[in-house]
């Protein structure tokens, strides 16, 4: 997004993003063994609206939805550092989509998904200590894997569209 304005379609296009990372993250819920999270696809969504909306899209879309999905999921003691992880996740994504010689996706999608396990051990360590984290971290590390795999498809067959309708 290269408009520095907040225009009612892009305000739709945030509140939109939110929304589908939300159920995305809800609607496959698999509980981390030996941990308090649990593995989802919301990520996918976070990570294209990073790739098609800038790094201030992936942050407030990946902070907001998430954090969202964990208030509605029950897990509300997890809402602040979810907020923070995936954020930047969504950030991380975003920037380095911009930012990088070349415009694949891959590249940058994976390293916010590596970030989002990493950030999660750092918030497991404070929440329950570091053996929580590190007990999570294979599940987060694949859960940052399958998103950033699914939004790379994602963006292959809506980028072409999006550019069309934003410009």
């Amino acid at each position: 997004m290269n408009k520095k304005t907040l225009t009612t379609q892009n305000l739709v296009l945030f509140a939109l993003f939110i929304a589908m990372t939300v159920v995305m993250t809800l609607i496959i819920r698999i509980p981390i063994p030996f941990a308090q999270g649990y593995v989802n696809i919301g990520d996918s969504i976070l990570l294209l609206a990073g790739m098609l909306l800038g790094p201030a899209g992936g942050f407030w879309i990946g902070g907001i939805g998430s954090a969202l999905a964990d208030l509605f999921a029950g897990y509300s003691f997890y809402a602040p550092i979810t907020f923070f992880v995936k954020g930047i996740e969504g950030l991380l994504c975003g920037w380095l989509f911009m930012k990088l010689p070349f415009t694949k996706p891959l590249i940058p999608a994976l390293t916010a998904g590596i970030w989002m396990a990493v950030g999660y051990v750092l918030g497991d360590w404070i929440l329950f200590g570091l053996a929580a984290g590190l007990a999570a971290f294979p599940m987060n590390l694949l859960q940052g894997i399958v998103g950033a795999l699914m939004a790379v498809l994602l963006h292959r067959f809506v980028a072409p569209v999006f550019k069309n309708q934003t410009h």
